[in-house]
């Protein structure tokens, strides 16, 4: 057996029990301990007592393996530990800003694949465009990297280089891009008055900002006597979930936007908001395959308590609920621990939200700057809604 399996059959075995204890408070508590891991705590000492190499082994080296070894036994890309640089960087991205390249990613179909660059960021300027894959990261393999270790790979300080190995879509050969580093301050709404009052409000994903910035906009378009809003969740990989359900609020009365079920079957509702100021605005909402998580949400709510058509393509499915918990060692452990559902039951996860009027975009469309989604939610507000 060679010193680079040793060492990984080592690092399989070390702190299970530890990451056990640290999980517990994620889930419901159970009432037996799992009597695997004594064994697992025998077989560490007698390798720390025994093995030949035991001096030379780096304890911190090898508990960083074992936990991504077990998360990767998990087969959930949305599950994944975060070293302490790392939990920092994802959290100043949950507060709207960060550095690294400015472009949203998501796992497709096990590949790291770009939902959509940030409109200005040094990505779009680089080329990098919606569905291309991310095969490397400056020389390293995405495959098999959880979500938020790709991401947090991708980001850095302020200034570096990362080097990209990128599949376009409509490319045979992957080419290698070189990108500089800048800070993103990534406003998550934006908008815009179409022709005959008609406003356009985008969510661009959900972070601590949105509640309070979809509120502003929504002032803004109903001063400026709007008669009917399409609202645009295309390409929104997700976010917050309160964000999420304060979005929704906006155009619901009453009843629930979402809810969740844990594995025990505990369910937890959340309810729309008493605050929302558009419940009555005619509404026309646009999602696509890259819409996930927290878009999905907003969108399966609004289907369910019939605001408005849905418009455009299924979206992706992303449908867990996950949960950050701080170690006490440094660092934190994203996990998933739940499933969301539309407030009618339907399951997003691996189900996505189907649309009430189907419209594909094609490559003429775009080569010809057209976007028929929109023109569909426009034709259908200026029709009374």
């Amino acid at each position: 057996m060679s010193r680079a399996l040793k060492l990984a059959i080592a690092s399989l075995l070390i702190l299970l029990l530890s990451i056990a204890c640290v999980a517990v408070p994620l889930i419901p508590q159970r009432d037996a301990p799992c009597p695997e891991f004594a064994r697992v705590e025998e077989v560490w000492r007698l390798i720390r007592r025994y093995h030949v190499d035991s001096e030379a082994l780096d304890p911190g080296e090898l508990a960083e393996r074992t936990i991504r070894g077990l998360i990767e036994a998990l087969n959930d890309p949305y599950t994944s530990y975060l070293t302490p640089q790392q939990y920092a960087l994802m959290r100043t991205q949950l507060e709207g800003r960060f550095t690294g390249i400015g472009a949203m990613i998501t796992i497709k179909e096990g590949q790291l694949t770009v939902v959509a660059p940030i409109a200005g960021s040094p990505a779009e300027k680089a080329g990098i465009k919606p569905g291309d894959q991310i095969l490397e990261v400056d020389g390293e393999s995405t495959t098999g990297m959880s979500l938020h270790e790709a991401a947090l790979k991708i980001r850095g300080p302020q200034g570096t280089k990362v080097r990209l190995l990128v599949r376009h879509p409509d490319d045979d050969a992957p080419r290698e891009i070189e990108i500089t580093r800048a800070e993103i301050k990534v406003p998550s709404v934006r908008w815009e008055m179409l022709p005959e009052n008609i406003a356009h409000i985008t969510v661009t994903n959900f972070t601590e900002r949105t509640a309070s910035e979809f509120a502003s906009a929504l002032k803004d378009i109903i001063d400026q006597d709007a008669i009917g809003i399409v609202l645009d969740l295309r390409n929104n990989p997700g976010g917050l979930l309160d964000a999420a359900v304060m979005v929704a609020s906006q155009f619901l009365e009453e009843g629930i936007v979402v809810y969740a079920l844990d594995n025990r079957g505990e369910r937890v509702d959340w309810s729309v908001r008493d605050d929302g100021i558009a419940s009555k605005m005619p509404l026309a909402v646009l999602v696509n395959r890259h819409s996930a998580s927290g878009s999905e949400v907003v969108a399966g709510a609004l289907q369910d308590h019939n605001r408005g058509p849905i418009i455009g393509t299924s979206t992706r499915g992303k449908g867990s609920m996950n949960r950050i918990h701080r170690l006490d060692q440094g660092g934190a452990l994203f996990i998933t621990f739940a499933r969301w559902f539309t407030p009618d039951g339907r399951q997003i996860d691996g189900e996505g939200i189907t649309p009430d009027i189907e419209v594909e975009i094609t490559p003429e469309d775009i080569a010809n700057n057209r976007d028929p989604q929109q023109e569909r939610a426009i034709e259908y507000l200026k029709l009374g809604g």
